[in-house]
């Protein structure tokens, strides 16, 4: 169990830095688009496809890692205990839910908008979950919790 979760860890924290770098790349294109007041391009929609698949897949190693770590610290009764447990099994994780459903809303709203209004749309909801997710990560600097830059 302890190289699962260990796998786990890291796979959930290269791909952070993964979302980190295309979340600064699509709100870069959606605000040079939206006050660029450029026409829209299929190529940013793209870059927010990959986005969202990368926060999906984030998803899917944090439930995997969630139960897991759970399993690990003996169920709710020692997470509720222990406050860097309760952070990653509470705070973080319906934080991190949070924002990935609002850059879903997003994207939604970007296919259902009229072409001037996309690169806005864009902007706003990936600027929202992108700051959710800022806000979450456990930064190394963060006492009691912090996870290393790397690993």
């Amino acid at each position: 169990m302890d190289i699962l979760h260990t796998i786990l860890v890291d796979l959930h924290s290269i791909n952070r830095w993964l979302i980190l770098l295309l979340g600064v790349y699509v709100l870069f294109l959606a605000g040079r688009g939206w006050f660029g007041q450029r026409a829209w391009s299929e190529s940013a929609g793209k870059f927010g496809s990959y986005f969202l698949m990368l926060l999906d897949l984030q998803l899917l190693l944090g439930m995997v890692l969630y139960f897991v770590f759970l399993a690990r610290q003996g169920g709710f009764e020692f997470v509720f205990g222990n406050p860097a447990s309760r952070f990653f099994l509470m705070e973080h994780s319906v934080m991190m839910v949070i924002a990935i459903i609002i850059a879903h809303v997003g994207a939604y709203l970007v296919k259902k908008a009229q072409p001037e209004g996309k690169f806005k749309r864009m902007f706003i909801f990936n600027l929202i979950a992108f700051l959710l997710i800022l806000a979450s990560i456990p930064w190394p600097f963060m006492p009691g919790y912090g996870r290393p830059w790397l690993f």
